[in-house]
Parts: C-alpha cells; structure tokens; sequence
C-alpha cells in the first residue's frame, strides 16, 4: 500500500512540475505581459516562451509587408484553441509579437500547414524560438492594442 501511495505521489508531482501553472484570466496576464514588454523586447522568443504561465496552443503568421509577402512582421499566439466554428471567439485574446528582423513567411506557412493550421508543435517552437522581440502587444478580436 506504501509502494502505491509513493508511486502514485511521484507521479502527481512530477506532472505537476512539468505542466504549465493555470491563469484564471487570460487577458488579465496577458496584459501584465505589454505592461512588462521591456522584459522581453529586444531579447529571443525563447525568454518569452518559457517565462509563460499558460500553454500556446497555436499560431498565425502575419506578413504584412504590402511590397514583400514573403516577410512575417508579426505573430499571434493564441492559448485556446476552437474546436468549432461556434467557439471560434473564445480564441481570444492572444499575443501578438512583433518581430525585430522579419521572419520567413513562406517558412512560417509550411510549418502552419503541417502543423493543422497553426499548431504549436516542436517545428513551431524551433522555428520562433531565436527571433528577437521588437514589441508586444494583445489582439482582442480584430484589433491589436497596447
């Protein structure tokens, strides 16, 4: 009975230990994020990821250079991921990272694509891990705002 109680502990904390720290509101963390974004500006993705008390469930490259659409600007993260059309509004609000050197658009797509639209998945996290930060904002719904 004393093997199982320990085994059974051991296994509580280290999926405890490994599992990302629950966030009651959402908006509320992400807005102490831009609020602190001169933690994170000008250093790699990476310092962000892993400093992050939720989970990113996906991703959505934006290339908005009207002369080059082959160069992402800026990404949003999202932390709940729709399983229908109906909870499609639940998918904010999300992070959005501006990048200080643009990243490959058409390399962002293709890891998009294999990912089922937008994954985060380990090819994800090595492709953003290194780019660098240049400002951090909230998407809520259609708007970006600081």
């Amino acid at each position: 009975m004393k093997k199982t109680i320990i085994v059974l502990s051991f296994f509580l904390f280290t999926h405890v230990a490994t599992t990302k720290a629950q966030v009651p509101d959402t908006l509320a963390y992400l807005q102490n994020i831009v609020n602190n974004k001169s933690t994170y500006v000008g250093m790699p993705f990476s310092t962000l990821m892993n400093n992050l008390q939720i989970q990113i469930k996906f991703f959505s490259p934006f290339p908005s250079l009207p002369y080059d659409k082959t160069k992402e600007t800026s990404t949003d993260f999202g932390f709940y991921l729709s399983t229908s059309n109906e909870d499609y509004y639940l998918t904010y609000p999300r992070l959005e990272i501006y990048w200080q050197t643009p990243l490959n658009a058409n390399q962002s797509y293709i890891i998009w694509n294999n990912n089922n639209g937008g994954g985060w998945a380990a090819n994800a996290i090595a492709f953003y891990n290194s780019a660098i930060i240049a400002d951090i904002k909230i998407r809520s719904g259609t708007v970006a705002v600081e």
